[in-house]
């Protein structure tokens, strides 16, 4: 079998040929603890850990997809029974007609009797077909959905599962306590996976299964860089080296260019033009001429361009303070030419401008970036990808 960068690496289904299998926390991996948990009866099972983890890829692997019923918090919005949605997933039909027929034996004959029931989707007839086909329930962002019916389908899975459903929840790790942990319903029924960020090690064996495979030579520095570049996401280092595939030359030995080459194709992909474009903005100055930063590399931008130049620097920290971002600005500003007198109070007013900015715009903010403490938290790295690798206009 001939493999290709393609078929080896897979950023969007599963990878089956560089898959790692990591270590959690005791004497087990995360594809055991799951299957210790799958195990158990009458408990359901939430998974949690940051963004681009692997928190999903770790269902897939160890229960298959095929037996997995997948669903996000989207799916229920709008609607006011959980069981109902569910079976509308699996193609149960909503309502239908049954035709019975009966004998009864009278004077030395038998007669017939056909008779019609109706019936509607109900918690039984979803719980059968999950038992019998065993299907394993996964819930995925399930804090979209509304309120009430988070709390409903708490109250509909303590029940389930105790008739022996298999249901799993994914979530990050600030949702998980107000979607199922903190619900009475559930309390003493679940059991909890926490996965932690990757690390370096373990990214690190992604890249160089598939390049075994491939026959790619790679030297340690351009696996650390790949490393570095990745983010701590699975996801993205798999993209990444998915993409090397366009530029490495014939005699597939990588070089530094094709991992930079690769990453500005993979920011190219990203779906973040129009929220780093509100970002750069800012807001509104009412009139008022923002005040002009003068970088090294002759550009000129306002304080929202300057912080978020700051933020691509090398290395990319997912968690970084105002003391940091302050230092970081400091470096790229023309020394000679810039006159304004930069402090980390102008850091911190525009950091809580943007938090504002993505409120106001209807994003989910933390679910971008949190900034609190001094301390800002990229929740979503995929984002400081794109910051570091988007093309300048």
């Amino acid at each position: 079998m001939e493999y290709t960068f393609n078929s080896v690496f897979s950023s969007a289904t599963f990878p089956e040929y560089t898959y790692v299998n990591r270590k959690s926390s005791g004497d087990f991996t995360y594809e055991e603890r799951l299957k210790m948990a799958l195990e158990q009866m009458g408990y359901l099972i939430v998974i949690d850990g940051p963004s681009k983890i692997g928190k999903t890829v770790l269902c897939e692997a160890v229960i298959g997809r095929d037996k997995l019923v997948a669903m996000t918090g989207n799916d229920f919005k709008g609607e006011n029974d959980f069981w109902t949605v569910v079976a509308k997933k699996v193609d149960i039909p909503l309502a239908g007609e049954v035709q019975n027929e009966s004998a009864v034996s009278g004077q030395g004959e038998q007669i017939g009797t056909r008779y019609t029931s109706r019936y509607q989707t109900n918690k039984e007839r979803v719980l059968k077909f999950f038992l019998e086909y065993k299907k394993v329930l996964l819930l995925d962002d399930f804090h979209y959905a509304e309120e009430k019916m988070q709390h409903d389908a708490a109250c509909q899975l303590k029940e389930a599962i105790r008739s022996d459903l298999k249901a799993i929840v994914v979530s990050l790790p600030h949702r998980v306590d107000e979607t199922v942990k903190n619900n009475p319903d559930l309390q003493g029924r679940i059991m909890n996976i926490t996965m932690k960020p990757w690390k370096n090690t373990e990214l690190a064996e992604i890249p160089k299964k598939g390049f075994l495979m491939l026959g790619v030579t790679a030297e340690k520095e351009l696996i650390d860089r790949l490393v570095m570049e990745c983010i701590d996401s699975p996801q993205t280092m798999q993209s990444i080296c998915e993409n090397i595939g366009y530029y490495i030359s014939e005699d597939k030995r990588l070089k530094d260019d094709d991992i930079t080459k690769s990453c500005y194709l993979r920011a190219d992909y990203l779906t973040y033009q129009e929220l780093y474009a509100k970002l750069l903005a800012g807001l509104s100055s009412r009139g008022q001429k923002r005040a002009i930063y003068y970088l090294e590399d002759g550009s000129e931008v306002d304080r929202y361009g300057l912080v978020l130049e700051a933020l691509r620097k090398d290395p990319p920290l997912k968690a970084i303070t105002i003391s940091e971002i302050y230092e970081r600005a400091k470096g790229i500003l023309d020394k000679e030419k810039d006159m304004l007198k930069l402090t980390t109070q102008t850091i911190k007013g525009t950091l809580n401008s943007m938090f504002s900015i993505l409120e106001e715009s209807g994003y989910e903010a933390d679910r971008v970036f949190d900034w609190k403490e001094n301390v800002l938290t990229f929740r979503e790295p995929l984002f400081l990808f794109y910051l570091r690798w988007r093309r300048d206009e």
